[in-house]
């Protein structure tokens, strides 16, 4: 049997010269370990691809963050191929539905709704057509990974529910507020600082025998299941559609 003849670009666009090549690989003829992945083989590869790509991002590195886009990129097109191949969907549909999606929840762009000034504006937005479309009752932890590292699952979860409203500052804490940015300070230098405070809280919590990874993630456990009763208890309605007095009962009432 001969080789595959590679695609050439010709007029395609980049995205479906990548979706193609990654076509001939998987076909018969083409290369038998591509050809043999699986979607859970291949998750190492993309949570590995969006680590490397984290990095070159954070060495301001343009060239780097082009290659590992791309790798990214591979493994979309991977995983659309499996798809394709078992009758699900394909790359051109991803493509497809998340472009309408952006275009649903940005109606400010696309439709005639109300300009918005604030990219605060534009995530409250955001959040309430994502519940109409799930009917109203959407939880605003439903999609925060479980497997997310430790520190990572809890920033999202917060944000999430302090922009909902809830009061989960107030809540008591042990240990020392970090410091304020300092007059002249900048951002390079707050973010060290931030590191060197967490890290003091590491080292702290190490020294009692305690896993602070596994310490966060009960953290974490603990108020997704607390924001999910909250929400129980609200009886179908946004917590962020609540009174602050209301959402204030609700959330000590979900204790």
């Amino acid at each position: 049997m001969s080789n595959p003849v590679p695609p050439t670009q010709n007029d395609q666009n980049g995205f479906q010269f990548l979706v193609e090549t990654v076509r001939t690989l998987r076909d018969p003829g083409g290369c038998p370990w591509d050809a043999e992945q699986t979607h859970q083989s291949l998750r190492p590869n993309l949570l590995e691809e969006a680590y490397e790509m984290l990095e070159a991002i954070e060495d301001g590195d343009a060239n780097a963050l082009e290659e590992e886009l791309g790798d990214v990129m591979i493994q979309i097109v991977f995983h659309a191929d499996i798809a394709r191949r078992n009758g699900e969907f394909d790359a051109d549909s991803v493509c497809r539905k998340v472009a309408e999606k952006l275009i649903r929840r940005h109606p400010h762009v696309f439709g005639d709704a109300e300009k918005l000034d604030s990219g605060e504006d534009v995530i409250d937005r955001w959040e309430r057509i994502k519940r109409q479309e799930a009917g109203g009752v959407r939880s605003i932890v439903a999609s925060v990974p479980k497997a997310l590292p430790a520190l990572a699952q809890s920033t999202v979860l917060q944000r999430r529910a302090m922009r909902a409203g809830l009061p989960i500052a107030a809540d008591p804490i042990s240990g020392t507020d970090f410091p304020e940015r300092t007059l002249g300070e900048s951002d390079d230098d707050l973010e060290l600082r931030a590191g060197q405070f967490l890290a003091a809280v590491v080292r702290s919590v190490q020294a009692q025998g305690i896993d602070p990874e596994t310490a966060l993630l009960k953290t974490n456990s603990a108020l997704r299941e607390r924001v999910l009763r909250a929400e129980e208890l609200a009886e179908g309605t946004a917590l962020a559609e609540l009174s602050g007095e209301e959402r204030e009962r609700i959330w000590q009432q979900a204790r």
